[in-house]
C-alpha cells in the first residue's frame, strides 16, 4: 500500500514539474516574441509604413504579458510580430513604385 501511494505521489510531483517548467518556457517565449514585435514595428515605424493595428496587438501582448497569460500574449506577439514583418514585405516591394497623381 504504502508503494502504491508513493507511486502515485511520485506521478502527481513530476506532472507539477513539467507544469512549472511549461509556465517558465511560456514566459520566456512571451518575452521573446513580444521583444521581437517591438523591434520590427520599430523598423516599420521608421520607414513610416506601419499597419493600423500592430501597436493595439503589441498593448495586447504586453497587457496580457503583465496579467501572467501567457498563452495569450503569445498569440497576440506573434500576431503583431507577423503585421510587422509583412509591413516590411509591402514596404520593399512597393518602395520604387510610388505614383504620383496629377
Amino acid at each position: 500500500m504504502k508503494k502504491f501511494i508513493s507511486a502515485i505521489l511520485v506521478v502527481f510531483l513530476t506532472q507539477f514539474v513539467y507544469a512549472a517548467d511549461e509556465i517558465i518556457s511560456d514566459r520566456k517565449l512571451s518575452k521573446k516574441l513580444l521583444s521581437e514585435a517591438r523591434s520590427m514595428n520599430s523598423k516599420v515605424i521608421k520607414l513610416k509604413n506601419e499597419w493600423r493595428d500592430t501597436r493595439k496587438l503589441i498593448k495586447q501582448a504586453n497587457k496580457a504579458h503583465n496579467k501572467k497569460n501567457y498563452k495569450k500574449a503569445i498569440v497576440f506577439s506573434k500576431k503583431a510580430l507577423n503585421e510587422a514583418k509583412m509591413a516590411l514585405e509591402q514596404y520593399k516591394s512597393q518602395k520604387d513604385n510610388y505614383r504620383f497623381f496629377e
